[in-house]
């Protein structure tokens, strides 16, 4: 194991640096190697107690390579978490000076997750624990006013919340459900948790198949906490990074720090559920490790999949307090708003015709049938989308979906339908508001 050798050479060197000097080996925070947080922590900042930071060393360790990921802070890119070896030196008033010999690397091949280790004298593990919490604090992401929407994980082209709720074509009970929760959550919820004496974290998941409509859901619910005064924090797991707990854990600690109420947007949850990560993001939805911020957290997430984060998660209130099941088109009203709204001004009532055909298919279907028969009708230079160009599109679009059936395997079930109709109507959902 990694972990094992990092340990061998920490020995190793401090037997050679303090032989017979008794130490404890610890498990260490990855954000002590972090270069913003040792560019940030200068040699003579005072610690908890009658402490005092001395400055580090960086060694050679021939188990590491040394490597930096970098990142954007504020308008500048920098060198962020840090694979490498190190001695970080302290003194305590009226005691001798100490060192610390610390060792992060990533330890899997295939996921980008460092873990460190480090030798710490013994009785001294106060002061290596304030001096985590400080590298911690200069890491964390800072919230400070007057940003709207903070990107974990990316830039601002990941996310943009432009999208009036207005333009969001869903059925009026659905849409009336979440913007309740969301906004009974805020102005009378935040208190109720208070007086619990729970951490005001609210968790909402947005579950469907492909194409529904959940993201442009997200950017619509952020659009309309922006306007009430609100931060939208949005993991992107769209980058060269993927999708990793560290992302998470950054969210979070953005979350906890920020002095406002925050919308926190998780697209893909089942995502980040892989290996080990998927037990430590759980304990965060069970609120173990809960983000605790006074003004209230909703954590709005998605999923394609929500078999992949818990089977039993239906049954399960507290890891996730609602379940919103975002549907295909579920009837001709719902059909004919979605056509027209994408028909623009190329409706024609002819369009009517093929209503029926759009039943049971997610709104991004549609979409692409308009889209599609406008191409038609651009490239036999016709200025108007007929009955015949609309049909033409279906059809098209229908041949691919049935191909790609037969291509594909057969999904399993996934953990929120029923075995019988393939879908949950939305009658079986909650709707009850729990804040009155």
């Amino acid at each position: 194991m990694q972990y094992e050798r990092l340990v061998q050479w920490a020995r190793d060197t401090w037997e050679k640096r303090w032989p017979g000097r008794a130490y404890t080996t610890i498990w260490a925070s990855t954000e002590c190697s972090n270069m913003i947080a040792q560019n940030q922590i200068k040699s003579g900042r005072r610690l908890r107690g009658k402490a005092r930071y001395d400055g580090v060393e960086q060694l050679e360790c021939p188990v590491i390579v040394p490597i930096s990921d970098y990142g954007s802070r504020g308008k500048k890119m920098v060198l962020t978490a840090t694979a490498g070896a190190y001695i970080f030196k302290f003194s305590v008033e009226g005691e001798d000076p100490f060192e610390v010999v610390y060792a992060s690397s990533y330890f899997d091949d295939d996921v980008q997750d460092l873990t460190a280790v480090a030798l710490v004298p013994s009785g001294k593990l106060e002061t290596w624990a304030a001096f985590e919490f400080a590298c911690a604090r200069a890491v964390r992401p800072r919230i400070r006013r007057r940003r709207d929407v903070y990107i974990i994980g990316g830039t601002d082209a990941f996310f943009d919340p432009t999208v009036d709720w207005e333009d969001v074509i869903l059925p009026d009970d659905l849409k009336d459900d979440l913007l309740d929760d969301m906004e009974a959550f805020f102005t009378k919820g935040v208190y109720i948790y208070r007086q619990l004496k729970l951490a005001p974290f609210r968790k909402l998941l947005l579950a469907g198949v492909p194409g529904t409509g959940k993201t442009m859901l997200c950017a619509a619910m952020a659009k309309l906490a922006i306007n009430q005064g609100r931060i939208v924090v949005y993991v992107s797991g769209s980058d060269r990074d993927g999708a990793s707990f560290e992302k998470i854990q950054r969210a979070l600690q953005a979350v906890t720090a920020a002095r406002y109420p925050v919308l926190l947007i998780v697209e893909e949850l089942d995502a980040y559920l892989q290996g080990d990560d998927k037990a430590r993001i759980l304990n965060v939805l069970d609120g173990v490790e809960s983000p605790n911020n006074p003004e209230g957290a909703l954590m709005l997430a998605t999923t394609n999949y929500p078999e992949v984060i818990d089977e039993r998660i239906a049954k399960r209130p507290g890891r996730l307090d609602r379940i919103f099941v975002i549907p295909t088109i579920q009837d001709d009203h719902h059909a004919e708003q979605m056509l027209r709204y994408y028909m623009a001004d190329q409706w024609k009532d002819e369009h009517l015709m093929v209503i029926p055909e759009l039943i049971n298919q997610p709104g991004a279907f549609v979409r692409e049938a308009a889209l599609h028969a406008r191409m038609l009708a651009a490239h036999e230079h016709r200025t108007e989308v007929t009955l015949e160009y609309l049909q033409q599109s279906i059809d098209s679009l229908l041949r691919q979906v049935r191909s790609g059936n037969d291509f594909f395997k057969e999904r399993r079930p996934m953990g929120l339908v029923s075995s019988n109709s393939g879908k949950v109507p939305l009658k079986k959902l909650p709707r009850y508001n729990p804040f009155g």
